[in-house]
């Protein structure tokens, strides 16, 4: 249900049971959604989300495309630690992380919001990883892990498989 003009509050309910409650908000200059996302579980504990997104097109209203920008920033630093053949990845502001061998197999990523997401690294050349994000089975993403020659710098690249052209680039430089 639309509060205002610039809020849109939504309820899902399974048998009559709320099940998720949405909160989008858009800034006073409509460059901004901010969306929150509440999770209702059967035991009574609840799981809360928040994106803030930057408009790409679009002038008015919610309509329009939009970027995620709190991915980035809570992706923005990386602690990568490679043992005998399992890939470990630690993100510390989104409190996630993932330790994955390096055959392919998925694994659940750990920490807040990862519900049936998971995991899967290859090591397809001496400085490159492949990696594939998935949500209950469906491949959202996929990527690589590329190290710099110097060993110096790692270069995070994924796109949705669907749309190869289409790709994020995150450069984490060694401390």
């Amino acid at each position: 249900m639309k509060s205002s003009a610039i809020v849109l509050d939504l309820t899902q309910k399974e048998g009559g049971v709320k099940t998720n409650a949405y909160h989008w908000e858009l800034s006073s200059d409509g460059k901004v959604l901010t969306a929150t996302a509440t999770e209702f579980r059967q035991s009574g504990s609840f799981v809360k989300g928040r994106v803030v997104t930057s408009r790409l097109s679009g002038s008015n209203d919610f309509a329009g495309q939009w970027q995620d920008t709190s991915y980035l920033q809570r992706h923005a630093g990386m602690t990568l630690r490679l043992d005998s053949r399992t890939l470990h990845i630690s993100y510390p502001s989104a409190e996630q992380h993932i330790d994955a061998q390096l055959d392919g197999v998925d694994v659940a990523v750990q920490g807040p919001h990862p519900d049936g997401v998971t995991y899967a690294a290859r090591l397809i050349g001496r400085r490159e990883i492949q990696t594939l994000t998935k949500r209950n089975g469906k491949a959202l993403t996929q990527g690589s892990l590329k190290l710099s020659n110097d060993g110096r710098i790692i270069t995070d690249s994924w796109w949705n498989p669907d749309r190869p052209a289409d790709k994020g680039t995150l450069v984490y430089e060694k401390k």
